[in-house]
């Protein structure tokens, strides 16, 4: 994991997560298939976790959950 890996910010009325790292984070949106980011941006919908430099799978309790309405 990066000292500074990502940054969430909101914009409007979405949450956006940018990556900064050299190994990415994966992003996992509850019913998809998970995405694997590098130095781009997403926009966080619905429910999900994000796992640091691994796949959520790998990580197992290091990733992290998130409710966007």
């Amino acid at each position: 994991v990066s000292r500074h890996h990502c940054t969430i910010e909101r914009r409007g009325d979405k949450f956006v997560l940018t990556d900064t790292s050299s190994n990415g984070t994966y992003i996992t949106i509850s019913g998809e298939e998970e995405v694997h980011l590098r130095r781009e941006e997403m926009t966080l919908s619905k429910r999900g976790w994000l796992s640091l430099g691994q796949p959520r799978e790998a990580a197992k309790e290091a990733s992290v959950e998130f409710i966007c309405y």
